[in-house]
């Protein structure tokens, strides 16, 4: 399948240059960023409407992951730490996160969810009914959820500072190209069809991406 125009407007691929990488690196952390400060408004209307309960500390989790994937060591891309500077007053909880990220949601080390052996008894009697494990959980606190949503959006804001001349630079590269033979050429990005069978994730995204692949559910 390629990646085609309708409506009116046509698409074809900036080509490679530094500032074409760097502006796939840049904005590829403004997609995880999207993800984080999506998962944490959805967090805070749970918690709004009365049921922290139900779903909110998962949607927070998941942004944590999110937002550590800019700045944690990765094999395609340099930190986001690299091309910003974390606000003094929001470097508590920077590091707050990367922690929560790596001792509860990475990997099982911290007391936030601690597990229980527990005998139950029949509370006359007090013999014993059964053995059972307990596991106790403690999610992000609210505050701490408020605070982290802050944290997100004043980095993505100094992100786009970063992002914007180099968008302008390529927009500059662009008015010179011949738009109408790279038209010609297909110069646009390919999106190969695969069955959902043939998924995995065991794959290393390029600098400069050509295209990718979509993997379709054969009950769809």
């Amino acid at each position: 399948m390629k990646f085609n125009s309708d409506a009116g407007v046509a698409c074809v691929a900036v080509p490679d240059s530094p500032d074409a990488r760097l502006f796939v690196e840049l904005s590829s952390y403004g997609a995880d960023l999207t993800e984080a400060r999506h998962a944490l408004e959805l967090a805070l209307e749970v918690v709004a409407d009365g049921h922290d309960h139900d779903g909110g500390p998962y949607l927070s989790g998941f942004a944590a992951v999110a937002y550590c994937r800019t700045y944690f060591p990765s094999k395609v891309r340099r930190p986001l730490t690299d091309h910003i500077v974390i606000p003094d007053d929001l470097s508590d909880v920077h590091a707050l996160i990367g922690a929560f990220r790596n001792t509860r949601l990475a990997h099982s080390q911290s007391q936030l969810a601690t597990t229980f052996p527990i005998a139950i008894l029949d509370a006359s009697s007090l013999q014993l009914k059964d053995v059972m494990a307990l596991t106790v959980v403690q999610p992000l606190p609210t505050h701490h959820v408020v605070r982290f949503l802050e944290l997100v959006e004043i980095v993505d804001a100094l992100l786009f500072e970063v992002i914007e001349p180099v968008r302008l630079r390529l927009m500059a590269e662009m008015r010179r190209a011949d738009l109408a033979e790279m038209m010609a050429g297909g110069s646009r990005p390919e999106i190969v069809d695969a069955k959902d069978a043939e998924f995995s994730a065991r794959s290393k995204r390029k600098p400069y991406p050509a295209g990718n692949t979509m993997y379709w559910s054969t009950t769809e």
